[in-house]
């Protein structure tokens, strides 16, 4: 028991070791000391290995120290690879990212309407070959695959269990990959994939405690609490479209009255906008509130008023450093974002609000990917 301690502590070191430099690159060896509070013979042997194993090597920066100047350190970028993928219901986006969470290769195809599962498995297998190859990247480097979809997803044992988006229901998704692939496959939910790339690469880098709400076909959120993806008892934590705000309000496609997805998804604006007139697509939405026509403001007035409820009730619950926005909505009207935080200064209590940042995503269509990919290098490395 005592021999797998030491070694349980000497990969967590290890691992330690390597997310510092990931985070803080280049930096020292001393740096690296004081950080952990490991000695500098311990940080020594530790970058030592990591160097011998291609994970890290010296930087060309010079430290801007004075005297004598340490030598500075950083990730190798080529010593692994994963795949990232988002599934949605239209849209399959595959991208090939590097150890240090950039993509390197990025591409999109579409679903057709009625197209099977098998399908869309032997796309993603096709597309996945194609981008290593096209990128002569050598097999063996690539460590696995990351997946991103809607829906609830059983993470641990890599199912499905229901994807309404999808018209999936319990589908062993990560085993019937890993077998067509041959890759180890971890899969997850897309609003959780994406906030590990806010956390890593995106918005949030420098904090902890940070919630990421999506906003498109419905409204989800993923929650980072303590530096870890909260996951509820069954993965579900962050349904917030679910929550209902108004007892007398429309049915939901899951069966409830009033749910928040009812007024602020896609299908909801269509749906009021074509009380007013012919709509065909929420496109044809938003270009009308681009040019500013009355009854386009006043449905966008209306949502941006249930946005900022939502931002409100996940603010006090869990009272995080950060409420990113992201999705569709935001992508394509990025000026209704002032309008979502002057509501949010009225409906926020002050205590909360003055230490809130409500920040927007920047990662665009590449964030579930990126998220996925990265995701499936801390699950799946191997030190």
């Amino acid at each position: 028991m005592e021999k797998q301690d030491q070694l349980l502590m000497k990969k967590q070191n290890r691992l330690l070791v390597l997310e510092l430099i990931r985070a803080m690159s280049p930096i020292s060896r001393i740096q690296l000391s004081k950080v952990t509070k490991m000695s500098p013979t311990s940080i020594t042997r530790i970058v030592q290995e990591l160097q011998e194993e291609g994970f890290v090597r010296e930087s060309l920066i010079e430290s801007t120290s004075i005297g004598r100047k340490p030598t500075l350190l950083e990730l190798c970028p080529d010593v692994l690879y994963t795949v990232g993928v988002e599934l949605d219901r239209r849209i399959v986006r595959v991208g090939l990212v590097d150890f240090l969470g950039e993509l390197v290769d990025f591409k999109l195809f579409q679903r057709k309407s009625q197209e099977s599962y098998k399908e869309t498995l032997n796309n993603i297998q096709e597309k996945t070959v194609q981008i290593i190859n096209e990128n002569h990247i050598e097999m063996k480097k690539v460590i696995g695959l990351g997946v991103g979809l809607p829906g609830s997803i059983d993470y641990e044992k890599g199912i499905v269990k229901i994807s309404e988006q999808l018209q999936w229901e319990n589908i062993p998704l990560a085993d019937d990959l890993k077998e067509l692939t041959t890759h180890n496959i971890i899969i997850d939910n897309e609003l959780k994939m994406k906030i590990i790339a806010e956390n890593t690469i995106g918005q949030s880098i420098d904090s902890d405690n940070c919630i990421l709400l999506g906003i498109g076909s419905g409204i989800g959120a993923a929650i980072l609490l303590h530096g870890e993806v909260h996951r509820g008892t069954s993965n579900n934590a962050g349904e917030i479209g679910h929550t209902v705000i108004d007892p007398n309000g429309v049915i939901c496609h899951c069966g409830k009255v009033g749910c928040l997805s009812t007024y602020i998804s896609e299908s909801a604006i269509i749906a009021d906008a074509n009380k007013v007139k012919p709509i065909n697509s929420i496109e044809e939405v938003y270009d009308a509130y681009r040019s500013k026509e009355t009854w386009a403001c006043n449905i966008m007035d209306r949502v941006t008023t249930y946005i900022a409820l939502a931002v409100s009730n996940m603010a006090c619950l869990y009272e995080p450093e950060y409420i990113i926005l992201s999705g569709h909505l935001i992508d394509e009207l990025p000026g209704i974002g002032k309008f979502i935080e002057e509501k949010c200064d009225r409906y926020i209590w002050q205590s909360i609000r003055q230490n809130l940042k409500i920040v927007y995503s920047k990662l665009g269509s590449e964030g579930v990917v990126r998220g996925a990919a990265i995701q499936a290098q801390k699950v799946l490395l191997d030190l």
